[in-house]
């Protein structure tokens, strides 16, 4: 009878010397380094096997704490997931409390900064959806804000309202913001009718200008209208009715005449009026 041969299942520590009696040279160099330092520390009374493992426990909480995932720890401290694994989890079994120094100096050289965010991971929709609403409530249509952002205006009507996003589109959204919030719509080709159909969107739905918002990105900001101008708010308009009335005597429409004077149409119609009531008088 034949007792078959145990295989290590790698060679990359003194597991396959101790439990599985290797006979490679190399891990059996490796086997004898150990032992030799080991001996060396002991004598200067410098060996310590094993360290406090809540150090290493800490640190790993906090990495997750600002975005890293458990297999992206894993990989940057050189750790098996089981390792991980028994440092968080396992608080009955009396290893889990100790570890291997090297495993620990590892772990919390691991610097505590957020990991960077990838295009297709998806993120909150907060600042991206507060900064559509910001530039409608400018005066800028949707249809307007197309070509400035670089969207379609059937993309954007659905951005201005979702609650996740991809972080690509957030980033992107972000980026053309900076420009179109300096721009006025009325130099790129928006009629002042539908500036003032964008901006009494935004006061019915309660959306608010970029100079309302401290920290555009942070849900958890409110917006501060109180004691600031508002330098998009809609101004009241006053128009000459005899001006309202020589334009429609030259045919003029309604429509016509706000687009001219830059006001809304109902203006024009209460100034009609008053250039009638004059003249009747």
């Amino acid at each position: 009878m034949t007792t078959a041969v145990r295989e290590a299942p790698h060679h990359r520590n003194l597991t396959c010397v101790k439990e599985y009696d290797c006979k490679r040279p190399e891990c059996v160099a490796r086997c004898q380094a150990y032992h030799r330092l080991r001996y060396r520390q002991m004598g200067y009374g410098t060996w310590q096997p094993l360290v406090d493992a809540e150090p290493a426990r800490q640190h790993i909480n906090q990495l997750r704490g600002l975005g890293h995932s458990i297999p992206s720890i894993e990989k940057a401290a050189q750790v098996s997931p089981a390792t991980l694994s028994r440092i968080l989890y396992d608080g009955v079994n009396k290893r889990a409390h100790r570890i291997r120094p090297e495993v620990a100096q590892r772990i919390r050289t691991i610097p505590l900064v957020a990991p960077p965010v990838k295009a297709h991971t998806i993120v909150d929709a907060t600042g991206t959806r507060r900064r559509l609403q910001a530039l409608v409530a400018m005066g800028w249509t949707l249809n307007a804000l197309g070509p400035q952002l670089g969207f379609h205006p059937r993309r954007l009507t659905d951005l201005i309202h979702n609650d996740r996003v991809l972080a690509s589109t957030a980033r992107r959204i972000a980026d053309a913001y900076r420009t179109v919030q300096t721009r006025d719509p009325r130099d790129h080709g928006v009629p002042q009718r539908s500036i003032n159909l964008s901006r009494n969107l935004a006061a019915r739905e309660g959306w608010h200008g970029p100079l309302a918002w401290d920290d555009i990105d942070d849900p958890d900001c409110k917006p501060e209208t109180k004691g600031r101008a508002d330098v998009h708010r809609r101004r009241k308009t006053s128009v000459d009715p005899q001006r309202v009335a020589r334009l429609t005597a030259m045919g003029r429409t309604n429509e016509q005449i706000a687009a001219e004077l830059g006001c809304h149409e109902r203006t024009v119609s209460r100034a009609r009026k008053r250039a009638e009531m004059a003249t009747a008088a």
